[in-house]
């Protein structure tokens, strides 16, 4: 139990995606991000996340490792997530069709966020057990939607009228979230055995 805790507290805060390993920044650019929005970002990403970190680990322990061709990895694992989105996608559809209209646009941007291929990548270089890998995958996608609910709440709550005018709106945003990473870089070095 308390390996779990601590692979979810790394995941969390100590490697955080967006503000420790700067993987899936691109999501916060969007300027009719919401906190509803937010929800639907981190629904997506998770399932995907978890999705794909499973299929990349049977396929990196059992074609991967097994043949010997580990050089491959990266090539591989982007080939995999593309058919996690998919999988994911024809998954909720069949059988949950409000949910996939709910996050169907969601859905396909995952497509583009390198997070994905990154949980897949640090858990295969770590050689994380199946259940290592779901459990930080799952929490690196709340990681993820974590930094962008407190990122969408800065932009809301920000009065851009007591900041010089060069730093009125992203410039400000950009350097509070710098801020914040230097705030959780405290965690980094944090390892549980």
């Amino acid at each position: 139990m308390l390996e779990v805790i601590g692979l979810v507290l790394i995941a969390v805060l100590a490697e955080n995606m967006v503000l420790v390993r700067c993987m899936g920044i691109s999501v916060p650019e969007r300027p009719e991000l919401t906190q509803r929005g937010v929800r639907r970002i981190g629904t997506a990403l998770i399932l995907v996340m978890v999705t794909s970190a499973f299929l990349s680990w049977l396929f990196n322990v059992y074609v991967l490792r097994f043949f010997g061709i580990e050089q491959f990895r990266t090539l591989a694992f982007t080939l995999l997530m593309l058919a996690s989105v998919a999988l994911v996608k024809l998954v909720l559809r069949t059988f949950f069709p409000a949910l996939f209209r709910h996050l169907e646009r969601a859905l396909s941007d995952t497509v583009f966020n390198c997070a994905v291929l990154g949980v897949a990548l640090i858990c295969a270089l770590r050689s994380y057990t199946l259940w290592q890998a779901l459990i930080y995958a799952l929490a690196s996608g709340l990681g993820v939607m974590l930094v962008l609910g407190i990122y969408v709440g800065m932009q809301e709550q920000a009065e851009f009228d007591s900041c010089p005018e060069k730093f009125r709106t992203y410039p400000i945003l950009l350097i509070t979230a710098g801020l914040m990473a230097l705030a959780l870089m405290g965690f980094y070095g944090l390892n549980v055995k």
